[in-house]
């Protein structure tokens, strides 16, 4: 009897996910018995399929809305994922936020120096924030549309970055100070514009949405460092197939320089 090794996305609404397509690919490439696949859950059923779910899938991710409520169904939950609030990854009935780690190891080899401008105050944004405090990062502005939760972000990040949170409408001007500049929202998603005009003193603009945006294509313009979401992933990635014990390095990259 072959035992088929079950894995899947937490997700709501229904979509075909970058993991549901490379995962798929990777396990006929690695001979491994697996299936990875969508778990669409509606909000309101949440605890009542949540245990089912994890009683029969080897290795799970999840997704927003789903990143706080799946805390109290589990036996532990790492350092970084209580610190965070989120998890995103799931094996043994642990949770694991892997979200800081794919954006870390995404910019490890950047140079970080000068005036940081991080846009954004949802779970991306303490991923990204997480990320850069164990890169040794010790300072950052921070600026949202909605100040009050910004105010929120720099409490939870208290004694381990220093956060300067300014309102929205100083986004523009405070660009021109900024050196390194990291989008955290979904701006962009729908080739909407956010409302800035970049510089070319910028070293590095880090957009966490994985489409080429308004952003990145001006960014690119100016002949400025750009990184977008997908290298994101792509770490992400490569930390739950460790997680999940099933991962090869070569048959990883090459399922995913081929798609």
């Amino acid at each position: 009897m072959i035992v088929i090794l079950r894995l899947g996305i937490i997700q709501y609404p229904k979509k075909i996910s970058l993991s549901e397509k490379i995962f798929n690919e990777y396990f006929k490439k690695t001979n491994i018995d697996a299936i990875y696949e969508g778990i669409n859950i509606n909000p309101k059923d949440f605890e009542f399929k949540i245990k089912d779910i994890l009683n029969n899938y080897y290795g799970l991710n999840v997704t927003v809305p789903f990143k706080e409520m799946v805390f109290k169904y589990l036996d532990y939950a790492n350092e970084s994922a209580v610190f965070l609030g989120a998890i995103n990854t799931i094996h043994n009935n642990i949770g694991y936020n892997t979200d800081w780690i794919g954006f870390y190891n995404s910019i490890l080899n950047e140079k970080l120096d000068g005036n940081i401008l991080v846009l954004g105050a949802g779970g991306t944004t303490k991923a990204v924030l997480y990320g850069l405090y164990k890169l040794g990062v010790d300072k950052i502005t921070l600026i949202n549309r909605t100040y009050e939760k910004a105010i929120k972000i720099k409490k939870l990040f208290y004694k381990k970055i220093d956060i300067k949170v300014l309102e929205f409408s100083k986004l523009n001007s405070e660009i021109n100070n900024a050196n390194i500049f990291i989008n955290t929202t979904s701006i962009g998603m729908f080739n909407e514009k956010i409302p800035i005009k970049l510089h070319d003193n910028l070293n590095l603009v880090y957009d966490v949405i994985y489409f080429h945006t308004p952003l990145q294509k001006e960014s690119e313009s100016l002949g400025i460092k750009t990184i977008n979401g997908e290298n994101m992933w792509y770490h992400q990635a490569i930390q739950n197939l460790k997680i999940w014990n099933i991962y090869d390095e070569n048959i990883f990259e090459k399922v995913y320089n081929n798609i």
